[in-house]
């Protein structure tokens, strides 16, 4: 991983059940667009996988959450991360999230025992929300905010916010102001900015150059 070192993926969702459907993602299109928490993949068979693999000593920085679908909406995934920090304590965790169930107390909670959480946020304002990251009908961008907002105040781990940025959806002023305002107030460890690298769900979607993502860092 680009970020995290050796990283050792743990996929909890199938391809691809997501509360997103995001025009940049690399995984695919959303075939499951749902806020619903299941055990979509069961704990037993991750952590049989899990100790399999783990038995060989492996070489690790990390055991992430993340994969084809949004993490978090695996029921179990406290579970399966309690089950890590207990059996594997000397190995860090991290949780890759778009971060739009936070709203969530629950997840919340089970997720204070993970090292780093990087979750997304892309807009800060509902027509700039739905134009990019496509969401479930029922997730709105206040409750999304809110909702890291409340994980700050809680979560004791860090936050590494990463922000995708693509030309002509989330790069005025006037979104760029509404995002500023929304990381203040849910003061991140460190933000990420990123822009498009692979192709995404929808063509003829353009990437930020390096000079106008240094121009938004600045600002």
């Amino acid at each position: 991983s680009r970020r995290l070192g050796m990283s050792l993926g743990i996929d909890l969702i199938p391809k691809k059940v997501c509360s997103l459907n995001c025009v940049y993602c690399e995984v695919g299109k959303t075939t499951k667009l749902t806020l619903d928490r299941m055990e979509y993949v069961k704990y037993d068979q991750v952590i049989a996988e899990l100790k399999q693999f783990m038995s060989n000593k492996p070489k690790i920085d990390y055991i992430t959450f993340s994969g084809s679908g949004e993490p978090t909406l695996n029921s179990q995934i406290g579970e399966v991360l309690n089950f890590v920090k207990k059996n594997y304590p000397d190995i860090k965790t991290a949780v890759l999230t778009n971060g739009t169930l936070f709203f969530n107390p629950k997840l919340r909670v089970e997720l204070l025992q993970a090292d780093v959480i990087l979750p997304s946020l892309d807009a800060a304002s509902q027509a700039v929300f739905e134009k990019i990251d496509r969401p479930n009908l029922n997730l709105k961008i206040e409750t999304y905010i809110q909702g890291l907002i409340d994980l700050r105040k809680e979560y004791k781990g860090k936050i590494c916010l990463e922000i995708f940025l693509l030309k002509n959806y989330n790069d005025s002023k006037e979104e760029l102001d509404l995002l500023k305002k929304a990381i203040l107030k849910i003061n991140p460890d460190s933000i990420q900015l990123n822009t498009l690298d692979r192709p995404g769900t929808v063509a003829g979607i353009i990437p930020l150059s390096k000079n106008e993502l240094r121009e938004i860092i600045d600002y």
